[in-house]
């Protein structure tokens, strides 16, 4: 009690200000009208205030599902256009059957990635479980990214474009002329580099590069890049093309593990087709 009352003392005049001010206040929006209404409508402006950074804080944080539920999205909506329509009756021929539909596509979350060393991987949170195999090409939603190397129930590794070894067919989009993209070792993820292209190809800066198709790892047309610079290869008569990659290596976050329905098929026909020809020439 004498602590309560030396406080009192001491701070004697705050006390009486703070209890004036409230008993002022008290008259002033119980008597006039205009100063209640400009006092709630203060505080329903702190109030908004104070919720919208409470929306954007929690949305912030939705953000993770949201971008989640994209891609998932996508993936549906790449499956359902991968589908091929029947001719004669321009209808979609069904989803189960596999040759309507020749590529899968897997969505899977990056859970690990590097993009500053000579060889550079990722790691998936899908795997066999999910119908994910080795030698199956992943893409993001902006273009390329890799191939898968390794894979276990749940988890698999891709070599990423990133990679001295890694290479690919890739064409100029407008003219079909095509080349072998690869990374070497530039040790920039932002470029990597088309060579055997012809010095007759009327080569541009910021013309489209896309997958070519040539083999059962990409669909064709998927994006690459973009034309960065060219340099000629007089004596080869050839370009070597610094090619703009889209894909973003440092932000990847969902990508699509393509998965070829007819791969099996093609590569029997082939491997067939080589070894007959082998016969017909002992």
């Amino acid at each position: 009690m004498s602590g309560i009352i030396a406080f009192i003392r001491k701070f004697y005049f705050s006390v009486l200000f703070i209890f004036l001010e409230i008993i002022s206040l008290v008259f002033v929006f119980s008597n006039n009208y205009y100063h209640e209404a400009g006092y709630f409508n203060s505080s329903n402006k702190i109030a908004g205030t104070i919720y919208n950074a409470y929306s954007g804080f929690t949305s912030y944080f939705s953000l993770k599902a949201v971008n989640h539920q994209l891609a998932e999205e996508n993936a549906r909506l790449l499956n359902s256009a991968s589908e091929i329509k029947d001719t004669a009756s321009h209808k979609k021929i069904a989803k189960t059957n596999p040759f309507g539909q020749q590529y899968n596509f897997i969505l899977a979350e990056v859970i690990d990635n590097s993009t500053n060393l000579p060889n550079n991987y990722l790691t998936l949170n899908q795997g066999t479980e999910q119908g994910i195999g080795e030698g199956m090409g992943v893409i993001s939603p902006a273009g390329i990214v890799g191939i898968v190397v390794k894979v276990s129930a749940h988890y698999s590794v891709v070599m990423s474009l990133l990679h001295k070894k890694a290479s690919m067919s890739a064409m100029f989009k407008k003219s079909g002329t095509f080349g072998t993209l690869a990374w070497g070792d530039k040790m920039d993820y932002r470029f990597a580099s088309l060579t055997q292209i012809p010095m007759s190809e009327k080569v541009k800066i910021g013309d489209t590069i896309v997958t070519s198709g040539y083999s059962t790892v990409f669909p064709k047309g998927i994006m690459v890049g973009q034309v960065e610079n060219l340099k000629p290869i007089p004596e080869l008569y050839f370009y070597v093309v610094q090619v703009k990659l889209s894909t973003d290596f440092k932000n990847l976050r969902y990508v699509y593990v393509v998965s070829d329905l007819k791969k099996i098929e093609k590569e029997n026909l082939e491997e067939d087709a080589v070894n007959s020809l082998n016969e017909k020439v002992k």
